[in-house]
């Protein structure tokens, strides 16, 4: 799965950077967790791989886009929530831990502080990919989640492998 955040690309400037999308070749999901800006970043991830999206802060001010602020996906047994994360205190993992189990999820995928983000606490993996092109105290970054269907595992966030991926500006 492709996991991106905040790319902030509006329909006058900018692209998705090639690497992205090489990135991204093979992926049989992209899970992008908010401020998307616009309807032609969406549209070039689709034609990678299926799409899934929440809407951030900013596409909820420009109203560009129409989507949900949290979807929920389940793959393998394993619930996926996916939101922007601007409701939710900035960096305090607890919150969105006990958000993460009020939804009955295994991991949670947000955007929002445009620094990538790795944590597991209380069963709850947490995962946020950075910003591709906004990154902020942080190298500028995409993540790729795997899961590993094959294998039995005591946990079954012991089957998920997160990578990232340092984009080049």
């Amino acid at each position: 799965m492709g996991l991106i955040s905040d790319t902030h690309i509006s329909e006058k400037r900018g692209k998705l950077s090639n690497q992205i999308l090489e990135s991204f070749k093979g992926v049989d999901l992209i899970l992008h967790a908010g401020d998307i800006s616009s309807q032609t970043v969406l549209d070039k991830l689709n034609s990678i791989a299926p799409t899934i999206a929440v809407e951030g802060n900013n596409d909820r001010a420009r109203k560009t886009l129409d989507l949900n602020p949290s979807e929920i996906i389940e793959i393998d047994g394993i619930r996926i929530l996916l939101i922007h994360g601007d409701k939710l205190p900035s960096r305090d993992f607890d919150k969105y831990c006990k958000f993460a189990l009020k939804e009955n999820a295994d991991i949670l995928i947000s955007g929002h502080s445009h620094r990538p983000h790795l944590e597991r606490q209380e069963d709850i993996l947490m995962i946020n990919p950075g910003s591709p092109n906004r990154p902020i105290k942080s190298d500028a970054s995409i993540a790729i989640l795997t899961i590993d269907e094959e294998k039995e595992h005591k946990n079954k966030l012991d089957k998920v492998k997160v990578e990232f991926i340092k984009i080049e500006k």
